[in-house]
């Protein structure tokens, strides 16, 4: 992923992450604000409720006991029952009720006597003439207090008149106020629902609380959520529409940063592979204070290392020529000594006129011309090595180019097996690639004959999408440890009469080819030489790089 990528996927990132953040902040701060307000309606509501109940329950008394005192009403019903004529004055009572019922703004008022009879009852006429023994039991206490028993939830409180003489006998007003228009007038105020049940689970939010003037019976407040979720609905199609609108923005603005960073960046390293290429020359560093710095440092490395590479090459030419000197003399002196051993003996056995000189001529010429040979093979070996031509590449089958030297040396004795894969066609020197294909099977047939069974492998594949692999496999000893790190190095072999130049050419060539060599240990015994070659062929011209073995 390139920088300028890097950028704009960081850039878009960040703006999602933090419109995402930033919208469920506030949609859960809006979220809990509306809870909590709704917490503090409930709350004011039930104060207001304990409040107004507190005065309902402290007037309803008060209002109720004057009546029993003072009232005509009363006493005339004390008077017919302890005379025992209330039949001429039960209509005049039952008018009465309600009337006193209305003006006193009570939602309950029953006349009652002693023995439980109703007189009068104002909320209800088919009350009248029955008897309610329990509704008797009710009345006296002075107290107000709420009556949870039987529906409706209202605050009761009575009075009775006794008579004089009479204990026993008496008659009672019954008040009653319901507490349900209270409960409805104090929540519409406030916005919200109060009951003594709790709401079915659903889409409502609920508090509770204990009442201490309803004798400790718990008072629910709820509210609908459908307000609030259409709200939450409303805010969330804002913040999706900000957050698009958001993105749009962010990316517009992180194309153009990312282009406006990345054109310098890209240029730059235009000119450097550039130098890399070609001949070293300064980058020109573009864009912000950073960029210029580092083209500074390029440029200044790229200096530095242009005189190194001259030093360098400087120095590995004189190495490479004291080494080849060396190789080359060692190799040359290793035939002089037989040939002055021979030629010693030839004068000494002149000198003193030795029968033996005839018998003894033909071997020691025979010696001489033998080393002298030997060092003519060498000398030409370095010669072509040294004069090894570049590659001069054109499309060939390799695999044709394999099967064509495997069958050259298919009468070597050992059993020499070829396992071709479909490839490509291949840009390299067809001349180049039968030598090397040469070099390696002769050196695997030869290192096989060390076994009872000689067998030899060549195999030649795909390797990758623009690549071929090309190995050699022997089951012969291997190759010894002490020259696995020198093995692609001229003149070192471990074939008596081998000049060590053989894999010194297969590496350059397959270098030159843009390839790589490498050897490695066969599986079960045996060595193991893979060819990697670019199809597209030689790309540059270099001086071989030191070999690498696996």
């Amino acid at each position: 992923m390139t920088l300028a990528q890097r950028l704009l996927v960081a850039t878009l990132l960040l703006t999602v992450v933090t419109t995402v953040t930033l919208g469920f902040g506030v949609r859960e701060a809006w979220r809990r604000t509306e809870e909590e307000r709704f917490r503090e309606q409930g709350s004011a509501a039930f104060q207001r409720l304990e409040k107004q109940l507190g005065v309902a329950v402290r007037d309803l008394p008060e209002l109720v006991e004057p009546l029993c005192k003072h009232d005509p009403m009363v006493d005339s019903a004390l008077v017919g029952l302890k005379a025992k004529d209330l039949d001429s004055r039960r209509l005049s009572l039952s008018l009465r009720v309600p009337e006193l019922m209305k003006a006193l703004r009570l939602d309950e008022l029953v006349l009652v006597t002693s023995e439980g009879e109703i007189l009068g009852a104002g909320h209800a006429d088919g009350l009248v003439g029955k008897r309610d023994k329990k509704l008797a039991e009710r009345i006296g206490g002075g107290a107000a207090r709420v009556r949870a028993t039987e529906p409706p939830l209202a605050i009761e409180a009575g009075c009775l008149l006794r008579d004089r003489e009479n204990k026993r006998l008496w008659v009672g007003l019954y008040a009653a106020r319901h507490l349900d228009p209270m409960l409805q007038t104090t929540a519409e105020s406030l916005g919200v629902r109060l009951s003594l049940q709790r709401p079915a689970p659903g889409n409502d939010m609920v508090t509770a609380v204990n009442v201490a003037e309803l004798g400790g019976m718990t008072l629910f407040a709820s509210q609908s959520r459908v307000p609030l979720t259409r709200a939450l609905q409303a805010l969330d199609s804002a913040i999706i529409v900000i957050g698009a609108g958001s993105f749009g923005a962010a990316l517009l603005i992180a194309l153009l940063l990312s282009r406006g960073l990345a054109r310098p960046i890209v240029k730059m390293a235009a000119q450097a592979r550039a130098v890399v290429g070609g001949e070293p020359k300064p980058v020109q560093g573009e864009g912000g204070k950073e960029l210029v710095e580092l083209a500074d440092a390029f440029n200044q490395a790229i200096a530095d290392l242009t005189q190194l590479r001259k030093r360098l090459a400087a120095t590995e030419r004189i190495a490479a020529r004291r080494e080849i000197a060396r190789r080359v003399a060692h190799e040359i002196k290793n035939p002089l000594a037989p040939i002055r051993a021979a030629v010693e003996t030839l004068r000494r056995l002149r000198a003193r006129d030795d029968p033996a000189f005839d018998e003894y001529f033909d071997e020691a010429t025979r010696t001489v011309l033998e080393e002298v040979t030997r060092i003519s093979n060498i000398v030409s070996e370095f010669t072509r090595f040294a004069r090894l031509p570049p590659p001069n590449p054109s499309p060939i089958e390799l695999s044709d180019v394999a099967r064509k030297v495997v069958n050259l040396h298919a009468s070597s004795g050992a059993k020499l097996d070829l396992a071709v894969s479909p490839i490509p066609v291949v840009n390299a020197d067809p001349d180049q690639m039968v030598q090397v294909l040469t070099n390696l099977i002769q050196n695997a047939i030869d290192a096989a004959r060390a076994s009872a069974e000689p067998q030899v492998l060549v195999s030649l594949s795909a390797h990758g999408a623009d690549r071929v692999r090309l190995t050699v496999r022997d089951n012969g000893p291997g190759v010894p440890a002490e020259l696995r790190e020198r093995l692609f190095e001229p003149y070192v072999t471990t074939k008596p009469e081998g000049t060590g130049l053989g894999l010194a050419i297969v590496h350059r060539i397959v270098v030159e080819h843009g390839g790589e060599i490498t050897h490695a240990d066969a599986a079960g015994g045996g060595a193991e030489f893979t060819v990697i070659l670019p199809i597209a062929g030689p790309t540059l011209l270099a001086e071989a790089p030191a070999p690498s073995s696996v």
